[in-house]
């Protein structure tokens, strides 16, 4: 089997709070080691951890990422900021000593036009050192990334969850599906961009309706815009366990007639081991 990597999962100290099945009295699961056995179990080499800040119960989950990469050698941390403030360069450099890979950045419709705002040094740091910019939002907030991206257009930025189309409860017609991932395609000219096909349960109408067909159509919008070798699977792992088991993740591409083994090969691990491979994770001597 090709070794695997995930692309989006978030681990947290004290597990994921909001509304999940971790967060019901009485329940108490340490995310790290339960991915861990799942590592073992699905040959996952790698995953993109993606630190999350926003809330109280999560403010330190920077800090929480960092130290675990002394015990679980698969984590690949991706810091959160914050786009109102977003860390000076001396402040990536730390990040970049603790071993963090990247940033995760979750803009809010009207923080699209923001993204302008933030110092040209901050992306040439990212760019030049090949970082990881994941990015979580409704695909409105994706058209604000135009302005950096044809000043940096080499960033290596990581759209979340197909960038996250209206979930359907039936395949929508080609032209439909077209209009729906318009925005995403739209950055398919910027040779640094990838798309993760990740959080399916949140696309389909009902979440559990693996191997979500629903949603298919927007995968093939995605083929046809970026080509399978810019497309990365990702499990969202833990919030995906709410509606689907882990395996379930991985196994749905196998059912999609429209992608080829190798292909699969590619979304489930190549893909983003190559753009591991290219990350610069130590600041020069």
């Amino acid at each position: 089997m090709t070794p695997r990597a995930d692309s989006h999962i978030h681990l947290f100290d004290g597990g994921y709070q909001d509304k999940s099945f971790v967060s019901r009295p009485g329940i108490s699961i340490d995310e790290a080691a339960c991915y861990d056995s799942l590592t073992r179990d699905h040959r996952v080499v790698a995953a993109l951890v993606i630190g999350y800040g926003a809330l109280d119960w999560c403010a330190e989950n920077n800090t929480y990422l960092a130290s675990q990469l002394g015990v679980y050698d698969w984590i690949r941390p991706v810091a959160y900021v914050a786009i109102d403030a977003p860390p000076a360069v001396g402040d990536l450099e730390k990040l970049q000593q603790q071993g963090f890979v990247g940033i995760g950045l979750f803009p809010v419709d009207s923080q699209g036009t923001g993204l302008a705002e933030i110092p040209a040094d901050f992306w040439n740091w990212l760019q030049e050192r090949n970082w990881l910019v994941s990015v979580t939002c409704q695909t409105a907030a994706l058209n604000g990334w135009h302005g950096v991206l044809e000043r940096f257009p080499q960033l290596r930025l990581l759209v979340s969850h197909l960038g996250l189309p209206p979930a359907a409860a039936s395949p929508p017609s080609p032209d439909q599906a077209k209009l729906a991932m318009q925005s995403v395609s739209g950055l398919a000219s910027y040779p640094g961009v990838s798309v993760k096909l990740s959080g399916f349960y949140a696309l389909t109408t009902p979440g559990h309706d693996y191997p979500h067909e629903a949603a298919w159509p927007y995968v093939e919008q995605l083929v046809r815009a970026f080509g399978c070798g810019r497309l990365l699977w990702g499990s969202d792992f833990s919030p995906c366990l709410d509606w689907v088991t882990f395996p379930q993740t991985i196994d749905l591409f196998e059912k999609m007639p429209f992608l080829k083994q190798p292909d699969v090969a590619g979304i489930t691990g190549g893909n983003l081991l190559a753009l591991l491979d290219e990350v610069q994770t130590a600041a020069p001597s």
